[in-house]
């Protein structure tokens, strides 16, 4: 049955011990970048801890809980979701968990909620949510599914047993990638580049666009010293009708490949296939540069936040990265 769940033993082993020890939390706060399995692993956890025969923290797959649970049917098993895109109100955290609290479990001895996007609770939505995970049920036990743990009222992280996802080896994600039809080198490419994030990886192989942009931006930073003012002109006009996340994320990665050449760091490198490159920009680029690169990126996020014309920013950012990286060659 582990198959069904790659990896976070550590986490795994951690609820197996506390359910064992009759010392389960009420809250958990389950963080991991987007793609890094947060549903499938709060899914797997609340289906071992309501199956009537589970061994160790395992499920096991044929008594009626698991079978409701399966199917997606356990009424014991809430999923706290939203219908806005970006956010999630207070009323539906009211409506699908508060209000619906007190009632005791139908089947389990537990009743278990999951906040999907927990991290789109504005701050009227987190209080009401401290609330109930103040003085819960006993049979209440509730996962915060969230992209980012650290931006939640202190209040409630205090609150809260914080489970970090474990990334995948890269083994593993070669084979995932393989099954799903990836050749050798393109599984292998892709793993690299994902950083153990399954989610991330699968996508990248059925989405060749998003593939070949993340190839795009190495090749641009690889050469951007070469590069003179109208090409990189033409190189933001063409980065503004793209993914502005999954730019900005690759130019981070970029250069976190940088930073672990230059510190000499034993951490695998997200764009392998690039390393003379990368070596040659980590040797002529200063700490202090780099420092200036990230926070020029961070800068970068903020403006397209607010609408700012996205080639405008992307031409602003990539003329800093040059400079910054040429002040520490001259």
């Amino acid at each position: 049955m582990m198959n069904a769940l790659l990896g976070n033993r550590k986490n795994l082993d951690y609820l197996n011990e506390a359910a064992n020890s009759d010392h389960l939390s009420h809250a958990y706060m389950i963080s991991g970048d987007k793609g890094m399995g947060k549903k499938t692993f709060a899914a797997f956890a609340a289906k071992t801890l309501l199956c009537e025969d589970r061994k160790g923290f395992e499920p096991c797959g044929r008594c009626a809980a698991c079978i409701k649970s399966m199917s997606g049917n356990h009424p014991d098993i809430i999923w706290v979701d939203h219908k806005k895109e970006n956010l999630l109100s207070v009323d539906e955290v009211r409506e699908q968990l508060v209000n619906d609290i007190a009632v005791k479990p139908y089947y389990g001895p537990y009743k278990i909620y999951i906040i999907k996007d927990a991290h789109l609770m504005q701050e009227e939505g987190q209080n009401a949510l401290l609330k109930t995970i103040e003085e819960p049920p006993a049979y209440a036990l509730i996962f915060i599914l969230t992209d980012n743990g650290d931006i939640f009222l202190d209040t409630i992280k205090s609150r809260c047993i914080r489970l970090d996802m474990e990334a995948l080896n890269k083994g593993d994600i070669e084979r995932q990638l393989k099954a799903a039809g990836a050749d050798a080198g393109k599984a292998s490419e892709i793993a690299a580049f994902t950083g153990g994030n399954l989610g991330q990886a699968l996508r990248l192989l059925e989405d060749e666009e998003s593939l070949e942009l993340v190839k795009g931006v190495a090749s641009v930073l690889s050469q951007l010293e070469s590069l003179d003012a109208l090409e990189i002109f033409k190189t933001a006009q063409s980065f503004s009708e793209k993914n502005e996340n999954e730019i900005l994320e690759a130019m981070k990665k970029w250069f976190r490949d940088v930073l672990v050449i230059k510190a000499k760091g034993g951490s695998s490198l997200y764009f392998p296939g690039y390393e003379k490159k990368l070596l040659r920009q980590a040797e002529g680029v200063s700490f202090e540069s780099l420092n200036n690169i990230f926070l020029d990126m961070d800068e970068a996020a903020d403006r397209l936040k607010f609408s700012v014309k996205p080639e405008a920013v992307y031409e602003t950012l990539l003329l800093r990265i040059r400079r910054n990286d040429k002040s520490s060659r001259n």
